[in-house]
C-alpha cells in the first residue's frame, strides 16, 4: 500500500505542474466549452472480467484542459462462489461496484480529427457482494465495503464527424481500502472504449442557423 501511495503522490505532484504550467500560456484561457463523454471500461477482480459503464461531463479550457466529474458502476454480471467457513455451505455472491469522482485531462496533442490525452481521475466508492442461497435464489445479506481510488490513463480520441467521436484508452486503478481483499483485487489495469458527444458543435450550428 505504501508503494502505491507514493506512485499516485508522484502522479498527481506531475499533474499538478502540467495545469500550472499550462495555465501560464498566453493563449486565450478564456475559451471554454461543455464536454460529455460515455465510456466503457474493462478490467478484473478475482480472476473475471468486469465492465464498468459510466460517464463523464464538465468543461474544456482554451482546448488544452478538460475537468469535470464522473459516475462509474459496474455494467457486467459477476457472480462468485462463497462458502461459509462455519458450515461449508457455498452460497452466491454477486459482485458490485460504483464510485463517484473527479477528472483533470491535459490534451497533449491535438489534430482536426485525433485528440492524445493523459487524464488522471480521483473518487470513490462502494463495492461488495449480495449474496444469495445457490438453490432458493434468496437474498441472505450484502457485504459492502468503502473504498478510494487513483486512475491515471493515457488516451486516444478519433472525432468520426461533427458531433459524435470514439477513443480507447488503457491505464491503471490504484485503490485504497481498509479491506484488503476490496484494495487487491480494484487494483488493476484498466482497458477503455468510448463514445464522445460533442454537444458544443450541436448548439453552435443551432444558434448559427438561428441568427440568420
Amino acid at each position: 500500500m505504501k508503494k502505491n501511495i507514493v506512485f499516485v503522490c508522484i502522479i498527481f505532484s506531475i499533474f499538478l505542474s502540467h495545469f500550472f504550467l499550462l495555465a501560464q500560456d498566453r493563449e486565450d484561457t478564456k475559451k471554454v466549452s461543455f464536454v460529455f463523454k460515455l465510456d466503457n471500461r474493462f478490467s478484473f477482480a478475482e480472476s473475471q472480467m468486469i465492465s464498468i459503464h459510466g460517464f463523464r461531463t464538465g468543461i474544456r479550457l482554451a482546448k488544452k484542459h478538460e475537468l469535470g466529474i464522473a459516475l462509474n458502476w459496474l455494467g457486467s454480471k459477476n457472480i462468485y462462489d462463497i462458502t461459509n467457513p462455519n458450515t461449508l455451505e457455498t452460497n452466491q455472491g454477486r459482485f458490485f461496484y460504483k464510485y463517484f469522482g473527479v477528472f483533470y485531462e491535459p490534451i497533449l496533442y491535438k489534430q482536426k480529427r485525433w485528440t492524445l490525452s493523459f487524464p488522471i481521475q480521483f473518487g470513490g466508492g462502494k463495492a461488495g457482494l449480495n449474496i444469495t442461497d445457490s438453490k432458493t435464489n434468496i437474498f441472505l445479506a450484502k457485504r459492502e465495503v468503502s473504498y478510494s481510488l487513483v486512475e491515471p490513463s493515457f488516451n486516444v480520441d478519433y472525432k468520426i464527424w461533427r458531433y459524435v467521436g470514439i477513443g480507447s484508452g488503457v491505464g491503471y486503478r490504484f485503490a485504497f481500502s481498509k479491506e484488503a481483499i476490496i484494495q487487491n483485487n480494484l487494483t488493476r489495469p484498466v482497458f477503455i472504449l468510448k463514445l464522445k458527444i460533442y454537444i458544443m458543435e450541436f448548439f453552435k450550428k443551432t444558434t448559427n442557423e438561428k441568427s440568420k
